[in-house]
């Protein structure tokens, strides 16, 4: 009988799923973030941002991971083009950047907090402060898990693919604010 690394399924689960399953599997999971994130008025402004805001309608909270989800998919689809010598897939990319992104159900529980969703620049108290440093782990488990879908659906290694997932995730992260600044000007007039 085969055992399953837990270290592995929760740092590259890509290796037991890619693809479309991985696709299906991520997207699912986005689905249920944005009902915890409408709940808790909990946004994903940037393709690796998580923050409490206003109130808006809930299919703002499903378009954002989204549009953060299909950004990154293409820049690292891109940028692997660029860079790697193999042959790669672009639903590879689609399904293990949607994968990552499960990082943010965690992040958006603990923005459910009440620490946290009582934050605001004029009252911010150390109990607020030691919450929100939770939300920094999904952060980094997200990151990670970019890292790794990177770097497994382009073939890279080395430092190749850590100067190549450094500048698409910060171009990533550059175009989803764009997109979305967009999007909230347009269609939350």
């Amino acid at each position: 009988m085969k055992t399953i690394d837990l270290n592995k399924w929760l740092f590259n689960p890509f290796i037991y799923l890619a693809g479309i399953p991985a696709m299906m599997a991520g997207l699912a999971i986005m689905a249920v973030t944005s009902v915890v994130a409408f709940y808790g008025r909990i946004h994903f402004d940037g393709a690796i941002d998580l923050h409490v805001g206003a109130v808006t309608p809930y299919w703002l909270y499903l378009v954002e991971p989204l549009l953060d989800w299909l950004i990154v998919a293409i820049v690292f689809y891109l940028t692997g083009l660029v860079l790697s010598k193999s042959k790669i897939r672009f639903i590879d990319f689609l399904g293990t950047t949607a994968l990552a992104r499960a990082a943010m159900l965690p992040g958006a529980l603990i923005a459910l907090l009440p620490p946290i969703q009582n934050m605001s620049p004029e009252n911010i108290t150390p109990g607020m402060l030691a919450a929100s440093l939770f939300l920094l782990l999904p952060m980094i488990w997200l990151v990670a898990l970019l890292y790794n879908a990177f770097v497994m659906s382009a073939n890279l290694k080395g430092s190749k693919a850590v100067l190549g997932f450094i500048i698409a995730l910060l171009v990533a992260e550059v175009l989803s604010k764009v997109a979305l600044h967009y999007l909230f000007l347009n269609f939350l007039k």
